[in-house]
């Protein structure tokens, strides 16, 4: 993989040529596989503990280079590390912070780590001297319910600590609260500042962002669009997407274009970030292409540069020779049927080399399906009802086998309306496994059979590693063809749209 060394001010990102150190203004380097960057959220609070001086130190340790922290005011005007008001959840104590005094406080015992409550003091004495970290300092209290003289000592003291101690440019102060924002600037001009909001990024809250001189945001992942992350950018914003705890959550912040990312398990993230991938899994249909359509030029591009890097199998709900017919005949190892065939392409002479075939109860599939036609109105069909596979393998095509393409692709794009069935038909048919599969059907298959286990069993008969494997597909929820990859912890990549396919496995390469 080419590696290259990209540069975060506070106020974006941008290349820079191999080898670059710190600039005078203290921006942070880091290597573009590690874009966007981890943020160890409380200390990596699911690793460890929840803002544990320990934990930010074995996070750097690990090779973190992303914090966040929370900082409170408490009774003695002192500055403590502590996310919630009350000290309960965390410690074994009882008591508000602002009704404690340092002292206090700091007498008290985390819970998991058994270490003691952190000063803010202690937390930035970790990264003395560090030029290569990003600590997001989030600021818990509201200036204005502390009042005029107590907030300008919240916002004074922190900055004090931050800036007798960091590095310049390694360090923003943060908040969920405008006013505080507010006073930090005015009473700090320099001073770096995000406002963090729990809802996805519009652009009416990077406008608010910058009226308070922000240098960054920090919306929410789920529902952030593209177009509005390179609108923060447009306006000189960074951005960091929270909650990013799994691979794919860093992908997709990466192909949103977010600078940072903030998790839960920011160790554990950045070693599967770094693993050594050997074997790329793909879903075919919604993944590279249109439902039974051919692969567009561009994916297709996508996916031999991918196995001149990786060995790539096909897995798919489709039996074998079906996928290899809709991918002309593309020279690639194929799984289908959830497992249960599997062929072999990547010489170019196809041929199965491994197939179950299994007989099912047709009498009791039509008169179970029939039922479910009638009660949720779905009694014209085009072609069979049913398709029966020789695996054993059966599909419930709610619009028939043959439906036209444009009724296939309006139908259930969303898949709510399968959704809105899915329990009773598992409760119905309880003895298989049931998918909702390609764009208009539920599929069953036995109950051993699915795409994490298939997956896992040709890894194994051909020497590759859990940590080695990456699946790319669409449907990872509930009931999806590929909700077994997530349930049973693989690492994935989720393609919401299949022409965003090469974009989705860019960093791959």
């Amino acid at each position: 993989m080419t590696v290259m060394l990209v540069i975060l001010a506070l106020t974006g990102c941008a290349p820079v040529e191999r080898g670059c150190a710190p600039t005078e203004k203290g921006a942070m380097t880091w290597r573009d596989a590690e874009r966007p960057l981890v943020n160890a959220h409380r200390g990596s609070r699911h690793e460890y503990d929840d803002n544990a001086a320990g934990g930010f130190r074995r996070s750097l340790a690990a090779g973190v280079r992303g914090f966040e922290t929370d900082v409170r005011l408490t009774k003695d005007d002192e500055l403590v590390i502590m996310h919630d008001k009350d000290v309960a959840r965390t410690t074994t104590g009882t008591g508000d912070t602002h009704d404690l005094s340092l002292a206090e406080v700091t007498a008290l015992t985390l819970k998991k780590s058994g270490e003691h409550v952190p000063s803010a003091n202690e937390v930035a004495e970790v990264f003395r001297g560090r030029a290569d970290v990003r600590v997001e300092w989030e600021m818990k209290e509201s200036t204005d319910k502390l009042g005029e003289r107590r907030g300008a000592i919240y916002v004074d003291r922190l900055h004090a600590i931050v800036t007798s101690t960091m590095e310049p440019g390694t360090f923003i102060f943060t908040s969920f609260m405008a006013d505080t924002l507010k006073m930090m600037k005015a009473r700090h001009p320099d001073a770096p500042i995000g406002h963090i909001t729990g809802r996805p990024l519009t652009r009416e809250f990077v406008d608010g962002a910058v009226a308070l001189g922000c240098a960054a945001v920090a919306p929410w992942l789920d529902g952030t669009r593209r177009e509005d992350v390179d609108y923060a950018h447009s306006k000189g914003l960074g951005v960091t997407l929270w909650m990013i705890q799994t691979y794919r959550d860093w992908v997709k912040n990466r192909v949103l274009g977010g600078d940072t990312g903030t998790s839960d398990y920011a160790m554990g993230l950045l070693r599967r970030i770094h693993a050594k991938r050997r074997l790329i899994c793909l879903d075919l249909d919604a993944t590279l292409c249109q439902h039974r359509s051919p692969i567009p030029p561009a994916n297709l591009a996508a996916l031999k540069a991918l196995m001149k890097r990786y060995k790539c199998v096909m897995v798919g709900a489709g039996n074998a020779p079906r996928i290899h017919r809709q991918m002309g005949n593309f020279p690639i190892d194929i799984i289908g049927n959830y497992g249960m065939q599997e062929a072999v392409g990547e010489d170019g002479n196809f041929r199965i080399v491994r197939a179950v075939t299994n007989t099912v109860d047709r009498k009791f599939f039509r008169e179970k399906t029939d039922y479910l036609r009638r009660k949720y109105g779905y009694t014209k069909y085009e072609g069979e009802p049913l398709e029966f596979h020789a695996s054993g393998m059966v599909t419930f095509g709610l619009l028939g086998t043959s439906p036209s393409a444009e009724h296939k692709i309006a139908f259930d794009p969303d898949r709510k309306k399968r959704r809105a069935m899915y329990k009773e038909v598992c409760e119905i048919f309880k003895d298989f496994s049931v998918y909702i599969g390609g764009s208009t059907s539920f599929d069953f298959a036995g109950k051993e059979y699915n795409k994490y286990d298939a997956v896992m069993n040709y890894a194994r008969r051909n020497g590759y590693a859990l940590d080695e494997i990456v699946f790319i597909g669409d449907d990872f929820g509930d009931g999806g063809g590929d909700s077994h990859v997530r349930i049973k912890g693989m690492d994935y990549i989720e393609v919401e749209d299949y022409r965003e396919f090469p974009r989705m496995i860019e960093h791959l390469l």
